[in-house]
């Protein structure tokens, strides 16, 4: 709701949601320093639904040592010449595959025929579980999502996120001797 967005960075540019447990902050700039300024805002908040949701303590929450720790930990496979030799090739092939799909002369709803599926193929890849089909990923990662969303800690987004979590784990399981 754009108007909303504006009229909330003209009116209230920090913005408390007492029904969600939040503070908003409407401007980029402020933003910015919240994450540049992790000693004042950190990140490691135990109010977020995202641990119940993921089942774990993720690297968006967080802070020094421990989120450099992790994040060094995946840096090889995020250099540039590791992107440029190994991921875009890959991408460029799916989105291919995937734009070939498509039916020919007829008006498509691009998100579940192309979208979707391409960015559940690309997480799967980046992940190591092409065995999981594009659904299932798209499934899993809209579960997580609401999961993590949950600021109103129902019941229905967790289960659905419960749900997604044993089914990944299960895949894990098959999968752990391969990546090893």
């Amino acid at each position: 709701p754009f108007r909303i967005y504006r009229r909330l960075r003209a009116e209230a540019t920090v913005c408390r949601v007492t029904q969600a447990g939040r503070i908003f902050l409407t401007k980029a700039a402020d933003t910015k320093y919240v994450k540049d300024h992790p000693e004042i805002f950190s990140s490691d908040d135990p109010n977020t639904p995202m641990k119940r949701a993921f089942w774990a303590h993720t690297l968006m929450r967080k802070d020094g040592e421990a989120h450099l720790r992790e994040r060094m930990a995946m840096a090889p496979a995020f250099a540039p010449r590791v992107i440029r030799d190994e991921w875009v090739p890959r991408y460029q092939q799916i989105a291919e595959d995937y734009v070939a799909r498509l039916p020919r002369g007829e008006v498509v709803d691009l998100f579940p025929a192309l979208t979707g599926p391409y960015a559940a193929r690309g997480l799967a890849v980046l992940l190591g579980l092409e065995e999981a089909s594009d659904a299932e990923m798209q499934r899993w990662s809209q579960a997580l999502i609401d999961g993590a969303g949950n600021f109103g800690w129902q019941d229905e987004p967790f289960a659905r996120s419960d749900q997604a979590n044993e089914e990944m784990h299960a895949l894990f399981e098959r999968l752990q001797d391969r990546h090893r």
